[in-house]
């Protein structure tokens, strides 16, 4: 145990990407407590990031060569995340069954839904800095699966509409025909792609224009921790901290979650139903280790579910992430020591 901790708290990329984390988050939140930037500012950084960053980050992911066993792999894991995402809304569900309707089907969204795209992706990338490319196209992969849920599947429970051909439609146009989702589908496409069309692979054939697209992925990081820590500058943190059921979400989401992924994904390996790597299971575990999702949020306060213990669990979960985030690290490298 000593030893997986020393490993994983003596490892520079981990201590450079847990510290520059806290960093940009603390000044993210200054800066909006102090009033140096305002709501506006938020609202331009957060279109920069979606429209810009996160799509050349996202189409970066899958610049590498094509395997046949890699692809396959970052299949099972799509599947595994579904699988997953359903398994801890249930769960959700059933722990707040008897606190009525709207209070169980939100505390099993915000159990099952956390900040992947904002938080795990990037946090992967600076950690796994000289291998990025082996961690990303299994959490780029997770990803898909999460702004599915977030946008089509939460987002229609929780307004409680039917879904119908004619509101599917806008549904699905509102997430796959984004900035973000058209990156890694054109990434996908140049990976699997690239033996028979190998000019589709710009960053050999056009590397000196592919080095701006490098340059945009890299700042998501920053501009993505920035930005949480604003959120967290807009909260009145005091009350959120005496919601014992915010808690109680926050502790389930950052803790409890990521410990039942990793015990299921360890009898997998186990038992030789699916075999992970290092990166496979270190991508599915801190994937599902991120803080709640804002998006989520936004979602309860737009169509007036549970809106105040949305937003107060999402910054207590946030915070929390700080102190759980380094554990699911040090989790999966035991995980790994004993498969």
């Amino acid at each position: 145990m000593f030893e997986i901790f020393n490993l994983v708290f003596t490892d520079p990329n981990f201590l450079s990407a847990f510290s520059q984390t806290i960093i940009i988050i603390a000044l993210g939140f200054l800066f909006m407590r102090k009033g140096i930037v305002d709501i506006s500012a938020k609202k331009t950084l957060t279109a920069l990031i979606w429209k810009l960053a996160v799509p050349c980050f996202a189409f970066n992911a899958f610049m590498q060569d094509f395997e046949w066993n890699s692809f396959k792999a970052s299949l099972t894991e799509f599947l595994l995340a579904v699988i997953f995402y359903i398994v801890l809304i249930i769960i959700g569900k059933l722990i707040f069954l008897k606190k009525g309707k709207d209070f169980s089907t939100v505390s099993g969204f915000m159990i099952a839904i956390g900040q992947t795209t904002l938080f795990s992706m990037p946090i992967l990338q600076s950690v796994y800095e000289n291998k990025a490319q082996e961690v990303m196209l299994y959490i780029s992969t997770i990803s898909i699966v999460f702004r599915i849920f977030v946008y089509i599947v939460a987002t229609t429970v929780i307004s409680g509409e039917k879904i119908t051909l004619k509101k599917l439609g806008p549904q699905l146009k509102k997430v796959f025909i984004t900035p973000v989702m058209i990156g890694m589908f054109l990434g996908i496409l140049v990976f699997v792609s690239q033996n028979k069309v190998p000019f589709l692979r710009i960053d050999k054939s056009l590397p000196v224009l592919y080095v701006t697209v490098k340059a945009l992925a890299r700042m998501v990081g920053p501009l993505c921790m920035l930005l949480i820590g604003m959120s967290i500058g807009e909260a009145k943190i005091t009350e959120c901290l005496k919601d014992g059921f915010a808690w109680l979400l926050a502790v389930l989401r950052n803790l409890i979650a990521p410990v039942i992924i990793l015990c299921i994904c360890f009898l997998m390996h186990k038992t030789g139903i699916y075999h992970f790597n290092e990166y496979s299971l270190m991508a599915i575990v801190v994937g599902f280790s991120a803080p709640i999702s804002v998006t989520l949020s936004i979602a309860c306060m737009q169509y007036g579910k549970e809106e105040v213990l949305a937003s107060r669990a999402c910054v207590i979960s946030t915070l929390l992430t700080l102190l759980t985030f380094p554990l699911s690290f040090v989790m999966v490298h035991l995980a790994l020591q004993w498969m």
